[in-house]
């Protein structure tokens, strides 16, 4: 027969054990379930959570789609692999400098997602490169239902996955590509064509990089050259220059000339570059470098004619080709804050915000670079103000 000294202190005891469960199950933010057994998942232990968005997995599954070799994804993965890293949203991730975005990728692959709820884990065998597949290839990855967002990089690719959104099983984010409005990617900067899509949106990235070259050289006849498709034709700006061309009054000269398709075509590339560069020279007074596939060192020779002829050359692709001796560039994208918003907006993913809620505007702060070796030779007059707002500034030193 239990005492009263006895009793009393097992009923405190049931007490203690009962704060002590409801205190943990309160700290945890869950209410365990009534017959929970140690077989079940994570998963399901969260599966009736009204809390937990149907987006939110307990691991989910990250692919990566680019339309070709380009550096400036590689560099958008980078940061965004140092921003997850930064956030904890990862961890045994090495913060390199990696020459190809399939090192990184490999690193990605490498790292342990951290977060509680959508930990992140890049599947090794989901790295594809669109203009190295075949129809088939390109159904296969869109057909995997072991994935559950896939990471898109370029307006081809873009394309390729807005056309096929209704077949895909998993989430698809669109980086890198120019004006996804207007390529189709997304309806606008509200605006998606399918429940499952997500694209970076600026309209206006190329505009403010041409109403910047036209204030300061108010140029009559500019030459372009890029290849002959509806993508290059929007990537490249031509879009752009064409409406302002209406506007301001000014002759857009403009000569076909395909890509390389690898390192074997690239004799046949660079002959038909040249050859069109200077077909272009008596006409224009300003010559744009479009987005493509020409070497940095490529670029001293391409426009050397152009320097002595005393013509504005401006290059969209990058401060290297600014520093080789194009007389300007204007970035109004960063590859390194473009990565910071794609590890936040994943980070904001991983959190439960469905993707078609996920906010798709990101604008970057403008750069502006001028080779002023360049200029001297060419003899142009910059404004002041120009010098005064440039962040770098190249010299001869710099073209060595």
């Amino acid at each position: 027969m239990m005492t009263g000294t006895k009793f009393r202190k097992t009923c405190i005891s049931i007490v203690a054990f009962a704060l002590v469960m409801t205190m943990l199950t309160a700290c945890a933010g869950i209410t365990l379930p009534a017959t929970y057994s140690e077989s079940e998942t994570v998963e399901d232990m969260f599966a009736n959570d009204p809390n937990i968005s149907r987006q939110t997995k307990a691991v989910i599954r990250v692919g990566c789609f680019r339309g070709e070799d380009y550096y400036y994804w590689n560099d958008e993965l980078k940061s965004m692999g140092a921003q997850l890293l930064h956030s904890r949203l990862i961890t045994g991730y090495q913060a390199r400098n990696y020459e190809t975005m399939e090192d990184t990728w490999e690193a990605l692959v490498s790292s342990v997602g951290m977060a509680s709820r959508g930990r992140l884990e890049f599947v090794e065998d989901a790295f594809y490169t669109l203009d190295q597949m075949s129809d088939k290839d390109i159904d296969a990855m869109l057909s995997r239902d072991d994935l559950d967002l896939m990471l898109t990089f370029g307006t081809a690719s873009g394309k390729v996955m807005t056309g096929n959104a209704d077949k895909i099983a998993y989430d698809f984010m669109v980086y890198g590509a120019t004006n996804t409005v207007n390529s189709g990617i997304v309806k606008s900067e509200t605006e998606r064509y399918s429940d499952n899509a997500f694209a970076q949106v600026d309209t206006e990235e190329t505009r403010r990089t041409m109403q910047a070259a036209y204030d300061l050289f108010r140029f009559q006849n500019v030459g372009v050259v890029y290849e002959d498709n509806e993508d290059a034709y929007i990537y490249s700006g031509i879009d752009v220059l064409d409406e302002m061309a209406e506007t301001y009054g000014f002759t857009v000269h403009r000569v076909f000339v395909d890509e390389s398709s690898g390192p074997e075509d690239d004799e046949r590339f660079y002959s038909e570059l040249k050859a069109a560069y200077a077909s272009l020279l008596p006409k224009i007074d300003t010559m744009i470098i479009t987005t493509s596939t020409i070497e940095d060192d490529k670029i001293p020779e391409l426009i050397e004619d152009f320097i002595d002829a005393g013509i504005v050359t401006i290059t969209q692709e990058s401060e290297d080709e600014c520093r080789m001796g194009a007389l300007m560039f204007l970035m109004v994208a960063s590859a390194e804050e473009d990565g910071m918003f794609m590890a936040n907006t994943i980070g904001d993913y991983c959190q439960g915000t469905p993707i078609s809620e996920l906010p798709m505007v990101y604008v970057s702060q403008p750069k502006l670079f001028l080779n002023y070796e360049t200029i001297r030779r060419t003899g142009v007059r910059i404004p002041m103000k120009a010098y005064m707002i440039a962040d770098t500034i190249y010299t001869k030193e710099d073209m060595q």
